[in-house]
């Protein structure tokens, strides 16, 4: 049985990220994923524009993948009030996941051993913890349990109990080639919200060289209102923006993927006995814009920099101080917009009419501010505007 000081299980952007720190500061460490890189990955692929800042190492490495930079979002209500906003900044960085997590994967190869298998059995001891493959047996002194939304590692800690139907959404994705199906401007994002009245979302995200089109509902309302056939409300979508000459060409069932995302926030406990979770395996995900590479990311190394101190309990105390606020903001949000869907109509209806407020919307959407930054700006910026716009057609008819 081969030892090491910890085992990540999870090789995506968490994985990796607290792979690449642990073997830079010398940490004997095993890297394990279920796939062999590059793999493809379910997922819309847009990360705040906030990632470079945070991990300035990102920004030769994505010299060497095809990246797209947007600045244009649309805004969609349930109502169809509309905000077209044009930022002079990049506001969301656009990747394919099959080329990005190879990259980070990529990064952090070097400096650790790396294992294609799936975990299918991990028991944590008084004074190691040992992970089972189809064909070998390893041992560490800790676990980092970065292996997704459906967590082997959270479940066998006792971290994650119980139904995550309550706690998830589905997130239904293609990811076709710009031939076959396409959007007029490479720069532009579109956002839905509670698409054809129902409890969800819907965006389009254009790539270099492929386009990204999903839906999203939460699983709960899924199962009890929409069950069945995946791709027929995926379809419909698609076929609704042609009709509005958003998308151009045809859809690919051969690209579609179904994919669980945790939209509650942070498991109540993200540590246990020699186990951290990070990146979905944690529910580290925006519950309000559904981006969660970004956190995967920065509570992957936040894991790994506790593992290297040997300080676990310190784990939480840095990733609620850093982003804890914003994913607990974010999921108040998710629950009091999407509760009520007027609630989102008279918001893009102010913004739609009061050109500050639309680009603090179109940050704090991307995820370039923080939820503090967002309010500090609304306070400094959105409501005088606001207010006097009211005071004038209160004073002039």
């Amino acid at each position: 049985m081969k030892t090491f000081d910890v085992i990540i299980a999870g090789a995506g952007p968490a994985g990796s990220t607290a792979a690449k720190l642990l073997g830079e500061a010398g940490v004997s460490t095993l890297l394990l994923d279920k796939s062999a890189f590059p793999r493809d990955k379910p997922c819309g692929g847009g990360i705040s524009a906030r990632v470079l800042q945070r991990f300035p190492y990102l920004l030769s490495a994505l010299k060497s993948i095809p990246t797209s930079w947007v600045n244009k979002v649309h805004f969609e209500s349930p109502s169809g009030f509309v905000v077209d906003y044009q930022s002079p900044d990049p506001l969301y960085l656009m990747i394919r996941r099959c080329e990005f997590d190879n990259l980070l994967f990529s990064l952090a190869r070097p400096r650790v051993e790396t294992v294609t298998g799936l975990a299918r059995k991990v028991i944590v001891h008084r004074d190691y913890v040992t992970v089972s493959t189809d064909t070998h047996e390893y041992r560490s002194r800790m676990i980092i349990g970065c292996d997704g939304a459906n967590s082997v590692v959270a479940r066998a800690a006792g971290i994650r109990t119980g139904s995550v139907q309550t706690s998830y959404a589905i997130d239904m994705m293609e990811e076709t080639p710009r031939e076959e199906l396409s959007t007029a401007e490479r720069d532009r994002m579109y956002i839905y919200y509670r698409i054809r009245s129902h409890y969800g979302y819907g965006y389009v995200f254009p790539k270099t060289d492929h386009l990204n089109v999903g839906v999203g509902f939460k699983l709960d309302y899924y199962l009890a209102n929409l069950r069945g056939e995946h791709y027929s409300h995926h379809r419909s979508f698609v076929e609704d923006l042609k009709s509005k000459r958003v998308l151009a060409g045809q859809s690919n069932r051969d690209n579609f993927r179904a994919f669980p995302l945790p939209i509650s926030g942070p498991l109540a406990r993200t540590h246990g006995d020699r186990v951290l979770l990070a990146g979905d395996a944690g529910g580290f995900v925006n519950a309000l814009t559904a981006e969660g590479i970004y956190y995967a990311m920065v509570s992957g190394e936040l894991a790994a920099r506790a593992a290297v101190q040997g300080q676990l309990n310190g784990y939480e105390r840095a990733w609620k101080q850093e982003i804890g606020d914003e994913l607990a903001h974010s999921v108040r949000l998710q629950k009091l917009l999407l509760d009520d869907p007027t609630r989102i109509d008279r918001i893009v209806r102010a913004a739609s009419r009061h050109a500050p407020l639309a680009e603090i919307l179109a940050h704090y959407a991307t995820g370039a501010i923080t939820h503090a930054q967002f309010k500090q700006s609304m306070l400094r910026r959105a409501l005088p505007s606001y207010l006097r716009e009211k005071t004038r057609q209160f004073v002039f008819g």
